[in-house]
């Protein structure tokens, strides 16, 4: 999708599931039925062949669609992300797409095949060990059932994302750094003067002021 027009995407948009494809001569979209979000775990079945495509997500009716043109090959020649293509920069996604945001929750199990004669099998070599991953959580145990963090820090879940909210004083992925009284983050911040300098004390902070001010925080010219 990064040379071209040609992009296969499925995702999330409105509590719908949305799959687009373009084999270069035209976009092909298959919106499904409001989730059911009574469900805990979704059911997605996609697949393409050619220039048709089809979409049943749980125990919604099959979809099918057929995309524009005469072109019926989709040239990728790169990777193929599941679960978030690298989700912070987002300018990378094809245009096409539509999608702002890389990919939030966890996968239970997927499995492909890559012509209709064959089985469907866990993707990676061996099978069920991808390539690489991130930001993409397993539905299992809580990801903060195996993050500590430290000195009254919180865990929190942000998608399958997890880090440690930290209390006042303290930073650092598990909450293990103090926060010194000079950087910004410190509560109360410091107040010297902008284009003075903060110098910590053993108790308290001195402000070094730059030529042409003077006083406690170099707020006096």
């Amino acid at each position: 999708g990064l040379n071209g027009d040609d992009f296969l995407v499925l995702g999330l948009r409105n509590g719908r599931v949305i799959y687009s494809y373009n084999l270069g001569s035209g976009t092909a979209t298959i919106i499904s039925k409001p989730l059911d979000l009574t469900l805990n775990i979704h059911v997605i079945h996609l697949g393409r062949y050619f220039q048709k495509g089809w979409l049943k997500v749980d125990d919604q009716r099959n979809k099918t669609v057929t995309s524009p043109g005469r072109l019926v090959g989709l040239n990728v020649f790169s990777q193929f992300y599941l679960g978030g293509y690298h989700e912070y920069t987002p300018e990378l996604l094809p245009n096409g797409s539509r999608f702002k945001n890389g990919f939030h929750g966890c996968i239970f199990d997927v499995q492909v095949r890559t012509s209709m004669n064959q089985e469907f099998k866990s993707p990676g070599t061996p099978e069920g060990h991808p390539n690489s991953g991130r930001s993409v959580g397993q539905c299992k145990d809580s990801p903060c059932s195996l993050i500590k963090c430290r000195n009254g820090g919180k865990c929190i879940e942000g998608g399958s994302t997890v880090y440690c909210d930290c209390l006042t004083g303290w930073k650092g992925a598990f909450c293990t750094e103090t926060v010194s009284v000079c950087e910004p983050e410190h509560d109360p911040p410091h107040l010297c003067k902008q284009g003075s300098t903060c110098v910590p004390l053993p108790n308290g902070y001195t402000c070094h002021c730059p030529l042409g001010t003077t006083g406690t925080y170099c707020e006096q010219g």
